[in-house]
C-alpha cells in the first residue's frame, strides 16, 4: 500500500468521524427540541383546559344568578361560591371558585379562577342583569297577522319585542308544523269525514287513516290558524321617520310632565340619559327603508345615548337601507337569543295564581274570579258621576274634575269608550279596567292625575282590539298607562303614548304617532296585566382574561 493512499484514508476516516458526530449532535438537538415541544404542548393543552373550566364556572354562576332573579327583583349580592364539584365532573381533579362582587343592586365584578394539574386560570367579567319581561318594552308583539307583527311608521322609544310564532298547536304527527285535515270526498256535504257513506280521502301522512287538523289556540282570534312568520315575512316595515330610539329627544312637554326623567348611566365616560333600548325579532325580517333607522349614529357631547343597547332579529334586515341604517352596541348580527323564555300572554293560557296557588284553564277565567263587574262602558265628559265595584274592585267617576279612580279589577262587556274628540279624562290610583265583551276605542287623551306610574297607573285589558283616534277628526292624543290587547292595537293619528303596548299585531298607521317606554312601569303594574311576571338576563360589559 502506497503512502499517499494512506493519508488519504486517514483523511476519510476523521471527516466520517466528524460527520457522525454532527450528525448525532443534530440528532440529540432534534429530540431535544422535540422533548421540549411536547412538553409544551401538553403544558399549553392543560392550561387551555384550566382556562375551559373557570369558563365553565363562571357560567355557572351566572346560570345561578338568572336563575334566582325573578324572586330577588334581579338584585345581584357579593357572595363567594365554591365551584370544586362542578369542575370535577368536567375534569377529574379539577376545583375552583367564583367571587361574586357587586357595585350596584343590579352590577357586579365577577371572577371564576380554576386550578388543574398545578395551574391555575382566572377570569374576570363586569355583569349587568337586565329586566327583559313582557312589560319592559315600549311594544312587545305576539304570533302576528297578515304578514308581519308591527305594521305602518311609528316613532318609538325605548325597547321593542317582536316574537312571530304564529298560533300555538298540538303537533301530534311530530313533524313540526301544525297540520290541516286530509282532505276527503265529502259525499252528503256535511263538512264531516264519514267513511261508512264510502266516503275516500287522500293520505297525506300515510298513516292508513284519515287525520283530522290538528287543534291549535287561536291566539289572535282571527278565525284561522296562523303560521309563525318566516325569513321572508316582515317583522316591521319602518320608512319615512320611523324611528326606533333609546332617548326622549322630541317628547311633548305636556307627557313628559306626566313621567319620571329618563334615568343616566355612564357610556364610554359620558353621564347620559337612556331607556336601555333593544330590538328583538325572534321570526321574520325587519324592513328599514328611506330616512328610517334602528338606533341613532353616536352624537359625542349631548345629554342622551342614540345607539340601541341591543339587536337580536334572526331573519335579518331588507328595506332600502337595511343594516345601514341600523346602530347597536353589539352591530346587527346577533340572533334572536332568548329561546322559548316569554310567550305571548295570551288570555286563553292556562295560569296559576302565584300568591294563592289556584289554577285556571284560562287566564281570562282568573280575570273573571278576581274582578268586579260594572255596568258603566262610556266614560266621557258628558258622563254623570258615578261609583260602581265591592271587595276592592271599585270604578268612579267624578265628572266636575273628569277624574276616574280604579281599584282592583274591574270587568265590563260590551264596547268600553274613554273620552271624546279633544277632550283629556284624568285617572289616579292603581287599577285595571277588563273589557271581555267587545273592543276598546280611546277618543279623547287618558292622562294620570299626578305622576305615571309610581302615584298614579291604570291597566285596560280588552279581549279583542283596542283603537286610538280612528274617529273622524279625533288627533293629537296623549296617553299613558298600560295597554294590553288579545288581537290589536291601532293608532290612526298622530298621537304621543307613555308607557307599554302589548297586543298580537299592531297597525300604527301612516302619521308616525310616538310611543315612549317608562322603565318604571314594570315594576308599578296594576292588577291583572297580563304577562307581569319579571324575567331577567345577563349582559357581559366586559370580559378579562387574568
Amino acid at each position: 500500500m502506497s503512502k499517499g493512499k494512506s493519508k488519504d484514508e486517514g483523511s476519510a476516516l476523521v471527516t466520517a468521524i466528524i460527520v457522525m458526530l454532527m450528525v448525532s449532535m443534530f440528532g440529540l438537538a432534534y429530540l431535544t427540541l422535540t422533548s421540549t415541544s411536547l412538553m409544551r404542548a401538553k403544558r399549553e393543552e392543560r392550561r387551555a383546559a384550566t382556562l375551559y373550566l373557570a369558563e365553565a364556572g363562571l357560567e355557572y354562576v351566572i346560570a345561578q344568578i338568572i336563575d334566582q332573579a325573578s324572586a330577588n327583583d334581579g338584585t345581584i349580592s357579593s357572595q363567594t361560591i365554591n365551584t370544586d364539584t362542578v369542575l370535577d365532573s368536567l375534569k377529574t381533579g379539577g376545583t375552583g371558585s367564583v367571587v361574586v362582587t357587586a357595585v350596584t343592586s343590579k352590577t357586579a365584578t365577577i371572577t371564576s379562577t380554576a386550578n388543574y394539574t398545578g395551574l391555575s386560570e382566572s377570569i374576570r367579567v363586569r355583569l349587568k342583569m337586565r329586566s327583559i319581561g313582557i312589560w319592559n318594552n315600549a311594544i312587545f308583539a305576539g304570533i302576528g297577522q297578515s304578514g308581519r307583527g308591527v305594521n305602518g311608521n311609528v316613532d318609538i322609544r325605548g325597547s321593542v319585542h317582536i316574537l312571530g310564532d304564529g298560533d300555538p298547536f298540538t303537533d301530534t304527527n311530530g313533524n313540526g308544523v301544525w297540520d290541516p285535515a286530509e282532505p276527503f270526498i265529502d259525499v252528503n256535504g256535511n263538512g264531516i269525514f264519514e267513511p261508512l257513506l264510502g266516503e275516500t280521502f287522500t293520505d297525506v301522512d300515510g298513516n292508513g287513516v284519515w287525520s283530522p287538523a290538528e287543534t291549535y289556540q287561536d291566539a289572535n282570534l282571527n278565525g284561522q290558524y296562523d303560521d309563525p312568520l318566516t325569513a321572508t315575512d316582515l317583522a316591521t316595515d319602518m320608512g319615512g321617520s320611523a324611528l326606533i330610539g333609546n332617548n326622549y329627544s322630541g317628547i311633548p312637554a305636556a307627557l313628559q310632565s306626566k313621567i319620571p326623567v329618563v334615568p343616566t348611566e355612564d357610556v364610554g365616560g359620558e353621564t347620559v340619559q337612556t331607556l336601555w333600548a333593544e330590538l328583538r325579532v325572534k321570526h321574520g325580517k325587519v324592513n328599514v327603508s328611506g330616512t328610517a333607522s334602528v338606533g341613532q349614529a353616536n352624537v359625542t357631547g349631548n345629554a342622551y345615548k342614540e345607539k340601541l343597547d341591543g339587536t337580536y332579529v334572526t331573519d335579518g334586515y331588507g328595506g332600502n337601507q337595511g343594516t345601514d341604517n341600523v346602530h347597536s352596541d353589539n352591530g346587527y348580527t346577533q340572533g334572536y337569543d332568548l329561546g322559548d323564555r316569554i310567550p305571548f300572554p295570551s288570555l286563553q293560557n292556562p295560569y296559576t295564581d302565584p300568591i294563592t296557588g289556584a289554577s285556571y284553564s284560562k287566564y281570562e277565567e282568573y280575570l273573571n274570579a278576581n274582578s268586579t263587574s260594572i255596568s258603566h262602558t262610556t266614560i266621557t265628559g258628558e258622563t254623570p258621576s258615578f261609583t260602581e265595584g265591592s271587595g276592592g274592585n271599585t270604578i268612579s267617576w267624578d265628572q266636575p274634575t273628569r277624574t276616574l279612580t280604579v281599584t282592583g279589577i274591574v270587568k265590563m262587556g260590551g264596547v268600553l269608550n274613554l273620552g271624546t274628540k279633544g277632550e283629556t279624562l284624568y285617572y289616579q290610583g292603581k287599577g285595571t279596567i277588563f273589557c271581555q265583551g267587545e273592543s276598546v276605542y280611546v277618543h279623547g287623551s287618558v292622562l294620570p292625575k299626578t305622576m305615571f306610574p309610581a302615584t298614579d297607573v291604570m291597566g285596560v285589558i280588552s279581549k279583542y282590539d283596542i283603537e286610538f283616534a280612528t274617529g273622524d277628526g279625533e288627533a293629537q292624543l296623549y296617553a299613558a298607562g298600560a295597554w294590553y290587547a288579545q288581537r290589536e292595537i291601532k293608532s290612526a293619528k298622530q298621537s304621543n303614548f307613555a308607557g307599554t303596548y302589548v297586543a298580537n299585531h299592531f297597525d300604527m298607521g301612516t302619521n308616525v304617532p310616538s310611543i315612549f317606554q317608562v322603565p318604571t312601569l314594570a315594576d308599578n303594574l296594576p292588577p291583572g296585566m297580563p304577562g307581569g311576571e319579571g324575567v331577567y338576563a345577563a349582559q357581559v360589559l366586559s370580559w378579562r382574561h387574568l
